[in-house]
């Protein structure tokens, strides 16, 4: 899987105002609401846009905007962005998308991924048997999952978790998991 090098990655979806001096609420897209503290500028575009297609910095409505601040404040982060100044710009905003660009994003320790990262992935078992691709990953509460989707028959999902996804290979664009009956 090739990344492109202006490609972007949603970080936080703006969801409201927070105050009246333009402030905004941000869901961030990690677990940590502290994901913006440190980060000077992002680009602003559409939430629900399909990034992974192809977005780029400068094209497609996504605009850079400078972050003059950000702190947390329970799951969401509150973020000032340069140039929003009431209430009325910051609710606006309401529904935007923060991105970064990927070669902007920190590095993540041996054995960990990005979510972006896994999607496209050949999905093998451990003998070696061609299960699929990995079409989506999916944030649910207790882990990820992974949605395959076969060449034949209907898409299954697989936990993300080190019991049954065994291997990552990024370089070489494969998942190799432990194929368990009732799994598919």
């Amino acid at each position: 899987m090739s990344l492109e090098r202006g490609r972007l990655v949603l970080i936080g979806r703006i969801v409201g105002a927070h105050g009246v001096r333009g402030e905004v609420r941000v869901k961030p897209c990690t677990d940590s609401p502290d994901r913006f503290r440190g980060v000077a500028r992002v680009f602003l575009g559409p939430a629900d846009a399909d990034v992974d297609a192809g977005a780029s910095a400068g094209g497609n409505g996504y605009r850079p905007v400078d972050l003059e601040s950000a702190r947390s404040h329970g799951p969401l982060a509150l973020v000032r962005i340069a140039g929003v100044a009431d209430i009325d710009a910051a609710l606006a905003l309401k529904g935007m998308g923060l991105y970064l660009p990927v070669s902007e994003l920190p590095r993540l320790p041996e054995g960990e991924f990005y979510s972006f990262e896994l999607a496209g992935l050949k999905c093998e078992s451990t003998t070696g048997k061609r299960l699929g691709v990995v079409v989506e990953v999916l944030e649910m509460p207790a882990n990820d999952v992974l949605l395959v989707r076969p060449e034949k028959g209907p898409d299954f999902l697989v936990p993300a978790v080190s019991d049954i996804v065994r291997h990552v290979d990024l370089a070489d664009g494969r998942l190799i998991i432990d194929d368990r009956p009732g799994l598919r």
